[in-house]
């Protein structure tokens, strides 16, 4: 037996997060797909555009297998913790072998070399943020300036984070 997870908001439903759960059960030839998702917040604290029931239902008649609510702290919190909470969320049922995810981007390779800065924050890096938090500009800023100030390529980890399935 082979179950997926996915973290979402589904805010709204729509057809690329059906084509998704069509994609991983069809193509990766999952048995089960496992949705962690907001519940009537999402990311940033503001409410979702329908009720969480209905969300839960439109992922369930398209495929999903189970859905499961996100606590409120997780799901209005910021991109990271959002994902940190789904994927504690998902772990801790002990049946999920697999975490999927979309991107607008597509690009794997660029994602996980991001991640990776974005993971070990080296000093400099960590400095410029500093300085730029401290000068009164909101995270996302702060960090894709961080980013310019530090690595050669920033232009295009500054396109990848600016695009919010990309984070």
């Amino acid at each position: 037996m082979k179950t997926a997870g996915i973290i979402a908001e589904y805010n709204p439903f729509h057809t690329g997060h059906e084509y998704q759960i069509n994609y991983i059960k069809e193509k990766l030839r999952t048995d089960y797909v496992v949705i962690a998702m907001s519940g009537d917040f999402v990311q940033r604290g503001t409410p979702a555009l329908f009720s969480k029931y209905v969300r839960a239902e439109m992922a369930l008649r398209n495929g999903a297998d189970l859905v499961l609510e996100l606590p409120v702290s997780i799901s209005s919190a910021s991109a990271e913790l959002f994902a940190r909470g789904g994927i504690q969320l998902l772990d801790g049922l002990g049946v999920t072998d697999i975490l999927c995810f979309g991107s607008e981007c597509g690009d794997t390779d660029a994602l996980m070399e991001l991640a990776k800065i974005l993971a070990e924050e080296p000093e400099a890096f960590q400095d410029a943020l500093r300085r730029n938090l401290k000068d009164g500009m909101t995270f996302p800023k702060a960090r894709s300036m961080a980013l310019s100030a530090v690595f050669p390529e920033s232009e295009k980890y500054q396109q990848l984070l600016s695009s919010p399935n990309n984070i």
